[in-house]
């Protein structure tokens, strides 16, 4: 484990990546390096006794094997959970035209010339991709894949990591390959020791998203279950540890696969047909993508059709949370694979539309830092794309059957939409939409005015990265939450109507209601027809926050959306408004005389005085 504290020690200073020295010192120099020595130290424990169970079973069991290929799918234990092994598999069942991600392309509609030069991305598979595949190889026909967890010049490769490495960021030798985000360079890992590599990269590299489309079936390939029933819809040591990740690398979002076991039927869940996410897939702070059918229209670029698909595995969660989050393209993917330098397969599942998604995401991070000059918060992200997505009840004209407003355990909060997401960006910039990040101390509430006019939805949205809640492993349908700082926003219009975020109906699943959302680590309003007039958006919390404080990141988008006035409050002192440009406004309810100390944003002081 010294091995590893001293890696992140020099590797701070070694940062490589296309950032200034002054955007990278920003991002590490806000982090509690101690914190993260420790999460390490507590993974390298986890696994080490992890690494002893599997040892001791298969010297019992040697019959048993520990890695296995069935119907093109790759299955390795992960553990032994009560005696029996359980095995994670690949999640194996034109992506940027139907998420609208080749808006951002050099030539597309948006003008921003965006493919992910520079930025490193990471892939995390049971095998590795072909990287002298000509679609992974640059300029100067060198591979832009790089294995840093391995010194073996020719490890296993296959399909699986091929076609998701290509679905990431193969720069388009054949047009209908094309990745994400082209040129972008691609770090490829086996999944082994995952969460401590994750924190490695991000140290290391800059990497600030990560795919992972590999997790833990409900059934096993012969039918027979393959995960404990308690295990789905827990929140596990798994998912905790992830949220602990996130919690102490809060540039740093994982991207992983909902899974595909849709149409797998056990006994035990809590709700018919729902409760089939496990493990890692029930973390508050990863953003976990369902798969959906969409058709584009081959002349025009548009949606035609939009279904999800039956095989995606459906939530929520024990504790009724929204997951998974967001949908991506994964039926009928045509991406790069491993028979040749220049084959090319089509394959479908969460496996699939996970890459879409963070290869997409990888480009909004691109265009935020060319807007910005800095990245985006994981949590920003996250309010980013949730904010921004296609509701299925938005398109009931292309989807076949039933739609349900709102978020749902099918589409989490719909299908990716890159353009909406960028011209937010965009928008954020010229004071047309609020792209915040923000901190809500103890006691306090911040509230926002902003006027709309016109005829479009009025969306409000917060996400944060949570601490990690209290591991449930072991107990079958704990409702307890996983949330562990309760923020809450509220609209309030000019007839004093009081607007609510969406959640689940646990009683009367897929559907979601509106009202105070107790479980979710995202909270999004929609105001569908509102009238032209004066909002109040208010962002408070619960209880006692963890740590005295919670980042949060605000979305907040409208026609003819412009903003009034802000208002901080902490208990009986209120400061308007903020940021100030040349005034400000402060009011307070004290019996006594008071001294009032007020700084700028470089600690030096402009105000200091004694009010009666």
């Amino acid at each position: 484990m010294k091995k590893i504290t001293t890696l992140i020690t020099i590797l701070i200073s070694n940062f490589i990546f296309s950032q200034t020295i002054d955007e990278k010192n920003k991002i590490i120099g806000e982090y509690n390096k101690d914190q993260i020595d420790l999460l390490l130290k507590k993974i390298n424990t986890l696994n080490v006794n992890k690494a002893e169970r599997i040892q001791n079973y298969f010297y019992l069991n040697p019959e048993q094997k520990k890695k296995y290929t069935k119907n093109s799918v790759t299955y390795i234990v992960y553990d032994i959970i009560d005696n029996e092994p359980v095995y994670i598999s690949n999640s194996n069942r034109t992506s940027s035209l139907a998420t609208k991600t080749n808006t951002l392309y050099p030539g597309g509609s948006l003008g921003l010339n965006l493919e992910g030069i520079g930025m490193n991305i990471g892939v995390w598979e049971i095998d590795y991709p072909l990287k002298n595949h000509v679609e992974f190889l640059d300029g100067s026909g060198n591979t832009r894949i790089t294995n840093p967890d391995t010194t073996n010049p020719n490890p296993t490769v296959d399909f699986h990591a091929t076609h998701v490495m290509g679905t990431v960021g193969a720069k388009g030798v054949n047009g209908g390959a094309k990745g994400m985000a082209p040129k972008s360079t691609l770090l490829a890992y086996n999944n082994i020791n995952d969460q401590s590599e994750t924190v490695l990269a991000h140290f290391n590299t800059g990497m600030l998203i990560s795919n992972h489309s590999y997790g833990i079936p409900v059934l096993a390939d012969d039918g027979s279950p393959n995960a404990p029933t308690w295990m789905m819809g827990c929140y596990n040591t798994e998912a905790q540890i992830w949220d602990q990740i996130a919690y102490d690398n809060p540039y740093y979002l994982k991207v992983t696969s909902g899974g595909n076991s849709g149409n797998s039927s056990y006994t035990g869940g809590f709700a018919n047909g729902f409760d089939k996410l496990t493990s890692d897939k029930n973390a508050k702070n990863s953003l976990i993508i369902a798969s959906a059918s969409a058709t584009v229209h081959p002349f025009l670029g548009n949606l035609t059709s939009l279904n999800r698909s039956t095989f995606s595995s459906q939530g929520p969660t024990d504790d009724g949370r929204i997951k998974p989050d967001i949908t991506g393209r994964g039926e009928n993917v045509f991406s790069t694979i491993n028979g040749s330098t220049t084959s090319y397969g089509t394959s479908q599942g969460t496996s699939m539309s996970s890459p879409n998604v963070a290869g997409s995401l990888l480009l909004l991070q691109e265009h935020y830092n060319n807007l910005n000059s800095t990245y985006m918060k994981s949590s920003t992200l996250r309010a980013l794309v949730c904010h921004t997505a296609m509701d299925d009840a938005e398109t009931p004209t292309l989807v076949t059957g039933s739609v349900y407003p709102g978020p749902d355990p099918y589409w989490g909060w719909g299908f990716l939409n890159t353009e909406f997401a960028a011209e937010t960006i965009t928008d954020a910039l010229n004071t047309n939409s609020v792209l915040d990040e923000r901190t809500l101390s103890q006691g306090q509430t911040y509230s926002i005015n902003v006027n709309v006019t016109g005829n479009q939805k009025l969306i409000a949205t917060i996400a944060w990265t949570d601490p990690a809640g209290v591991a449930q492993d072991g107990q079958l349908n704990s409702t307890l939450p996983a949330l562990v700082n309760d923020l809450d926003i509220r609209i309030e219009d000019s007839s004093n109507n009081i607007y609510y975020p969406w959640k689940l109906d646990i009683n009367q699943l897929p559907n979601a209601i509106q009202g105070d959302n107790t479980v979710d680590n995202i909270e999004k309003i929609e105001i569908d027809t509102p009238t032209d007039g004066l909002y109040t958006i208010t962002i408070s919390h619960k209880g006692n926050l963890t740590n005295s404080s919670q980042d949060y990141a605000l979305v907040i988008t409208g026609s003819d959306l412009t903003l009034s006035t802000e208002e901080v409050s902490n208990n009986d002192f209120i400061v308007w408004p903020n940021p100030a440009t040349d005034k400000i406004n402060f009011k307070f309810n004290k019996p006594s005389k008071t001294e009032v100390k007020m700084f700028d944003m470089l600690g030096r002081s402009v105000y200091n005085s004694t009010i009666d």
